[in-house]
């Protein structure tokens, strides 16, 4: 009996520490961003893939407001957030803002797919590595939706899961 208390009880703590990991269909709350980034560093440079196979690094978009999405497919808390941010992009791309979505998925056809459904006109990149990309080890990504707004010097000036947010210092910003 103790051992089946005990499998039980690791099964248990597997189970939960798994749910933390990543945005799955089944919670009832988006997860908390986390990253081992803050408020005030430097946004660490990448190079992804875009759709078409075409090369794309953030320090590129540097004189830009960038938010970096970090999103899946599969994840319903990141696909809620789409239509605020393509809301945003519509009514900021032309004073200087720009999103980079990076998938956390590892299958093209449900990343395009997602892409196309939810209307999204703005960069998309993905290595298609999902948890394994050395961009999400990079910026220590542990759940999504994850989004860091970067100023046109690459500086994080918020990190968060909400689209919400997003549009509130977008509105301080583009006054």
């Amino acid at each position: 009996m103790k051992r089946y208390t005990f499998l039980l009880g690791l099964l248990i703590l597997v189970s939960f520490s798994l749910t933390t990991l990543s945005c799955k269909k089944d919670n009832d709350e988006a997860p908390t961003p986390s990253t081992g980034l803050k408020v005030g560093e430097i946004a660490p440079d990448f190079t992804l893939p875009d759709q078409d196979g075409n090369e794309v690094t953030l320090s590129n978009f540097r004189g830009q407001v960038v938010l970096v999405d970090f999103w899946a497919s599969w994840c319903h808390f990141c696909r809620d957030e789409n239509p605020g941010l393509v809301d945003l992009y519509a009514t900021y791309e032309s004073q200087g803002f720009e999103i980079l979505g990076v998938s956390v998925d590892d299958n093209r056809d449900n990343w395009l797919a997602a892409v196309a459904a939810d209307q999204i006109n703005y960069v998309q990149l993905s290595d298609l590595k999902a948890w394994e990309s050395e961009v999400v080890a990079t910026y220590d990504i542990q759940s999504v939706p994850h989004m860091l707004l970067l100023d046109q010097e690459g500086t994080i000036l918020l990190v968060t899961n909400k689209a919400s947010d997003v549009k509130d210092r977008l509105e301080q910003l583009f006054k």
